[in-house]
Order: C-alpha cells, then sequence, then structure tokens
C-alpha cells in the first residue's frame, strides 16, 4: 500500500523519480525500488514524502489517503518550480497541515 501511495502521488504532483531522489538525497534507482516495493521505505523518507505531498504518515499507509483530496489544492507542479524548491514546498505543506491540525483541534473544544 505505502509503495502504491507513493507512486500515485509522485505521479498526481507530475514529479519524475529522478526529482524525488534529489529531494531525498538518494538515488532514481532507490526511489524505483520503493514504488515497486522491491526495498523496504525507510521511516525518514515517509516523513520526507508526506510533507512534499501534503498527507499525514498515517495515510501514506492507507488504502485511500484521506487528506489527499483537501490538501491537493496546494499541488505545486513540477514544471513551475526548480530543484531547489523541493525543500521549500515541503515545508509550506508542513506549516498548511499545522494550520489544518490546529484548526481542528479549536473546532473541538
Amino acid at each position: 500500500m505505502l509503495s502504491r501511495n507513493i507512486r500515485t502521488l509522485r505521479e498526481k504532483f507530475g514529479y519524475t523519480q529522478a526529482q524525488i531522489a534529489n529531494y531525498l538525497e538518494i538515488t532514481a534507482s532507490a526511489v524505483n525500488q520503493y514504488e515497486n516495493d522491491a526495498r523496504p521505505i525507510p521511516t525518514d523518507v515517509v516523513s520526507k514524502l508526506s510533507l512534499l505531498f501534503s498527507v499525514e504518515e498515517y495515510d501514506l499507509y492507507q488504502e485511500n489517503p484521506q487528506q489527499q483530496q483537501i490538501l491537493s489544492a496546494f499541488a505545486f507542479r513540477a514544471n513551475e518550480f526548480v530543484e531547489a524548491d523541493f525543500k521549500s514546498i515541503s515545508e509550506f505543506k508542513k506549516i498548511v497541515l499545522n494550520y489544518f491540525h490546529l484548526s481542528e483541534a479549536l473546532s473541538n473544544e
């Protein structure tokens, strides 16, 4: 499930395996192996990808990641930025996720 969700989200955002590999500071071959479930995906990689794709880490392991629909509004297409922007984009998405969590917590009080 994790491997399939990573591939699906990467394709949805229009990222190449090479771009993801550069962001993760690994090889494109490793990304390919992760997506084909040929290699275990380290937790630090899952954390970085969850930020980049705007989903909770937990959701990457689920059949249908719950926040994909909401957070895809914040999708940045790959042709709109350069490689160095990946880290900035993932940090921005982290802020958005934190905002959603805070809003949810406040509405439950």
